[in-house]
């Protein structure tokens, strides 16, 4: 499992959009409900998109010459599908600009957005649904592991919000210096800092 924002990609694409077309600032004003558990993550991608007034193939033109894979990401994808590997992108981006960026054939999971009458709507991704205070990522690991019993479950991310679902898998690799490392270096959760996805390879590998 794999967060998409920051961690396949190096940017962090949400953010370059909420940067290029909110006028206030976001991360004062969106950050803080959602730490504080006032706000899910659901709460909060979309309030920050109810105020972006640019449709889909803008915003696409926008972040594509922006957006670059993580380098050892291709060659990271290969080895899982070499092995017989499940690998799924969990993210609480949007599915529209995750789809274009990444290689064609994996798995997602992501928050899903529609631009109509001038604004985003977001939503949960087709024929999910959470219970009070349930954790989006976590839910999607949980489905991951009941379609694949008995397999070890590897958490791959670098922020606040990949914690939760980190927390409850077998093995963590964090991206080096993120949140998501402090959180696991607080909390005593094991894991292993990498840059490149060629790092994450060789330590499945080792």
């Amino acid at each position: 499992m794999c967060d998409f924002d920051g961690t396949v990609t190096v940017e962090d694409v949400t953010n370059i959009i909420w940067d290029a077309h909110l006028d206030y600032d976001w991360r004062a004003t969106l950050v803080p409900p959602s730490r504080e558990g006032r706000w899910t993550a659901l709460e909060m991608i979309a309030q920050g998109y109810g105020g972006v007034r640019v449709a889909e193939d803008q915003l696409l033109a926008e972040v594509r010459p922006q957006a670059h894979l993580r380098p050892g990401f291709t060659d990271f994808v290969a080895l899982c599908r070499d092995r017989r590997w499940h690998f799924e992108v969990v993210s609480h981006g949007l599915g529209f600009y995750i789809r274009d960026i990444l290689p064609p054939g994996i798995a997602l999971t992501s928050f899903e957005g529609t631009y109509e009458g001038g604004r985003w709507r977001v939503r949960l991704p087709d024929g999910m649904t959470l219970a009070p205070g349930e954790d989006f990522k976590t839910q999607v690991v949980a489905n991951l592991l009941a379609r694949h019993p008995g397999h070890a479950t590897i958490y791959v991310g670098d922020g606040r919000l990949d914690f939760p679902a980190a927390r409850g898998c077998d093995r963590v690799f964090a991206v080096r210096g993120s949140v998501l490392a402090a959180h696991c270096r607080a909390a005593g959760v094991p894991f292993v800092e990498f840059d490149t996805f060629a790092e994450v390879s060789a330590g499945l590998l080792s």
